[in-house]
């Protein structure tokens, strides 16, 4: 794609994230890896819902700005995903409102309860708490991202990570409704996980779930 088109969709996930409740006031960023090898981003203090291309900031894989603007605070996050996972193209940084509020009750997403999240995302992880815009934060997912596409940051928000910003921007979605079930099912007793059989038989079909290989950039939403 061009990367006119790679900027148009950071920005139509930046707002669709504010619409759907995922990020308010000046919260979010969100980062596009370019077949160059620079970075597409968001800016600092500015409302994702509001955002024009124009004002999206390059940057070199170092986090370095190549031409006006200035990057967000945060990142640092997605340059050591970018790092750590060359397959990974996108990254979205959220804060959805369940699933971190489950953070801050110290409940995590690691039990397999829906099928489609097992399927899909497989167990999403809890980094442990660190200072927003900081190395620390970065040091504190490093370890995860082998293994995991979508995490959440205790007491912060939610990362989610894709070949694509619409996939990451899917997997973000996926996060919340999880967290939102999940949320019933303690309000309702307690979760019920699927059993060690159940899930084996889950990672047996496991591949209907796999991305189609046309772009969900050409989807019209």
């Amino acid at each position: 794609m061009s990367e006119e088109k790679y900027r148009q969709d950071l920005i139509d996930v930046a707002a669709r994230c504010y619409e759907k409740g995922y990020i308010c006031g000046l919260e979010g960023n969100f980062s596009i890896r370019l077949e160059s090898n620079l970075i597409l981003t968001t800016p600092r203090g500015c409302c994702k819902a509001r955002l024009n291309k124009d004002e999206l900031v390059l940057t070199d894989l170092n986090g370095d700005a190549i031409g006006t603007g200035r990057p967000s605070t945060e990142l640092k996050m997605h340059l050591i995903v970018y790092r750590a996972r060359p397959d990974v193209r996108a990254v979205v940084h959220a804060h959805p409102t369940t699933a971190v509020g489950l953070t801050i009750a110290g409940v995590d997403m690691t039990a397999p309860i829906l099928p489609e999240v097992v399927c899909a995302l497989g167990a999403i992880p809890t980094a442990p708490y660190a200072t927003p815009s900081t190395d620390e934060m970065p040091k504190s997912i490093e370890p995860l991202l082998a293994e995991h596409d979508a995490l959440m940051l205790s007491h912060h928000g939610a990362l989610a990570i894709g070949p694509d910003i619409w996939d990451a921007f899917y997997k973000l979605e996926t996060i919340e409704h999880f967290a939102q079930t999940l949320l019933v099912a303690i309000l309702a007793g307690g979760p019920v996980p699927l059993s060690d059989h159940h899930v084996a038989s889950l990672m047996a079909i496991k591949h209907i779930y796999d991305k189609p290989k046309a772009s969900p950039s050409n989807v019209n939403l």
